[in-house]
């Protein structure tokens, strides 16, 4: 998208859990990842639903570049990332010299449209989106849960699985990341890692992950994980991260 002299001058970096920018501020550039991942949170802070999880060569607030609006959403990068800053005139040189530059990231913007309208179709993502009418949230509380969950054999708590999968772990007060699956609640005793594990899905099957430094282990009915392999859940399943026990439903 630009050459490598724009790219050293242009270059960020964000440490794990460091705001790219926030809710409600006023944009003024949009961002292309270079290495790292970010995550882009509906609220004001990262937790609670959000929209799409970026990687290497994904770009973001790019609505900054059409016009002059505040951020809808919040972006925060998840381990420690490069970026590139790209402000509006950058950008209007870049399409005057290379008019591909903005064929790229029309199609770009399409795709990605439509896997996020997928995903609001299948009732997939973390997205938090309200119903049209009064009716049709009437039929979503009435609809009976068909999210996963893994439950907590001590409290009996129940952390539903997104459709997406889920980062199991610990709150980190040091970055503000709460993982998809907060066990800080249930582990007195520290042994679940901030980032212990994922558990992700694929065609309706369940795998669950270990994340890497991981001390303390990551357990499927007793057994211990290898580093890098992904072990299928099934109902019933006793999941271990550290001393904190669980087990897996299917829903």
């Amino acid at each position: 998208m630009a050459d490598s002299s724009f790219i050293d001058q242009s270059k960020l970096r964000f440490k794990e859990g460091e705001i790219v920018y926030r809710k409600g501020e006023m944009a003024q550039q949009m961002y292309v990842i270079l290495s790292g991942k970010v995550r882009i949170y509906v609220g004001d802070e990262a937790k609670g639903d959000w929209v799409e999880e970026l990687s290497k060569g994904d770009f973001f607030g790019e609505g900054s570049l059409l016009e002059a609006i505040a951020r809808p959403a919040t972006a925060v990068a998840l381990e420690d990332s490069e970026l590139i800053a790209i402000n509006r005139g950058t950008f209007l040189r870049m399409i005057r010299q290379n008019p591909e530059v903005s064929v790229k990231m029309m199609q770009r913007l399409a795709q990605r449209n439509r896997e996020l309208g997928i995903k609001v179709e299948k009732g997939e993502g973390n997205i938090a989106a309200a119903p049209a009418t009064a009716t049709a949230a009437k039929a979503k509380a009435a609809a009976p849960p068909a999210q996963p969950s893994i439950v907590s054999v001590i409290s009996g708590k129940k952390f539903a699985i997104q459709a997406h999968g889920a980062l199991v772990g610990r709150f980190d007060p040091n970055t503000g990341i709460h993982p998809d699956i907060d066990l800080t609640e249930e582990d007195p005793n520290l042994s679940v890692s901030r980032r212990h594990a994922r558990i992700l899905c694929e065609h309706g099957r369940y795998f669950i992950i270990e994340e890497q430094g991981v001390a303390n282990g990551t357990y499927v009915k007793g057994e211990r994980l290898a580093p890098g392999d992904a072990r299928e859940l099934h109902n019933g399943d006793r999941v271990g991260f550290g001393m904190v026990v669980l087990f897996f439903e299917k829903g």
